[in-house]
């Protein structure tokens, strides 16, 4: 089952392939109740307003869990980066992706600003990442919401349909 997200005016959408969803909904059921997360990597279709992710990436080995907070860690992300761009077509990385377990699908402060670092950064070349949070309780009661962070503007938030 693929995700289709879509901003309210229509002019931003994010679609995750069947393959994403699996990966998250494993991660997030393997690490229940703590958080997780990792990368989304994929490609602008022709229509640069449509994202579509095609590889989601578990949590680095360095990554840091709790119960109300994750830290995406960075060990083995430059290499796959490296490999995705050599791919045909070429893959890049679109933006982040982590759990709320048990609580609303929503970005908090932390990430919000986490995301517009990235966005006035230009984190691994990206102007606009991408936020993927997926709350509630693992494997069945997930929800998902995404946003688009620009440097400086509020989050565009993208509602599944």
């Amino acid at each position: 089952m693929s995700l289709l997200f879509s901003s309210a005016d229509g002019h931003q959408c994010l679609q995750l392939s069947t393959e994403a969803v699996m990966v998250i909904r494993d991660q997030a059921l393997r690490k229940h109740p703590l958080e997780t997360g990792g990368i989304l990597v994929g490609y602008y279709s022709a229509n640069p307003r449509l994202a579509t992710v095609v590889l989601v990436t578990p949590p680095p080995p360095d990554s840091k869990h709790g119960p109300t907070h994750f830290e995406r860690g960075v060990h083995g992300l430059k290499q796959l980066l490296v490999e995705v761009k050599r791919q045909t077509p070429s893959l890049h990385y679109l933006g982040e992706w982590h759990t709320h377990p048990a609580h609303e699908a929503r970005a908090s402060g932390p990430d919000i600003r986490q995301m517009n670092r990235f966005a006035l950064w230009r984190q691994y070349g990206v102007k606009n990442p991408l936020l993927l949070i997926i709350g509630g309780v693992p494997p069945d009661k997930l929800e998902a919401r995404a946003s688009v962070h620009r440097a400086w503007h509020k989050p565009m938030y993208l509602e599944l349909l």
